[in-house]
């Protein structure tokens, strides 16, 4: 595969990611089935799409699409802090299971991106207790950082 082609599917990787974040961020307002199963479906399609480019694919990665519906259908919302501790770290463990499924699959290299996501997952649960930016635009940009570790799995060399 070309450089040019691994760029792009980089890019194309991004662009899957901020569609999947809008259905996010648009199911926190219009109706939660856009987040749930709407949103999840593109960014676990985007995933499985670029795996089975780089001819990565197996059959358990399917069990991304379920993994983030679970996790993009947990309560985020709470007014108590410990609720809000307690329900972003539910979102996040349904999100980052989904990269822990990648890199118990694919093994070797895929442990390196694994911490990544995994931190992200835990800031994004301070982040989210602190709420420091409107909901709608904090809705995409968790979902964005959530999600990142994703994308960057099928692009891992050397597994």
């Amino acid at each position: 595969m070309t450089e040019y082609r691994i760029g792009f599917l980089a890019v194309a990787s991004i662009i899957g990611l901020a569609i999947g974040s809008t259905f996010y961020m648009l199911g926190g307002r219009k109706g939660k089935w856009l987040r749930r199963f709407i949103g999840s479906a593109v960014i676990s399609t985007t995933v499985i799409g670029l795996l089975l480019l780089f001819g990565l694919f197996q059959m358990i990665h399917l069990a991304i699409y379920p993994l983030l519906i679970v996790g993009f259908s947990m309560g985020y919302g709470a007014d108590l802090g410990y609720e809000k501790i307690i329900r972003r770290t539910l979102y996040a463990i349904g999100v980052v299971s989904s990269g822990l499924l990648l890199a118990w699959t694919m093994g070797g290299n895929a442990w390196f991106v694994f911490p990544l996501h995994l931190g992200v997952g835990l800031w994004s649960i301070w982040l989210g207790y602190h709420n420091p930016i409107h909901a709608p635009a904090e809705e995409c940009f968790i979902c964005v950082l959530l999600n990142i570790g994703l994308m960057m799995y099928p692009f891992i060399v050397g597994y």
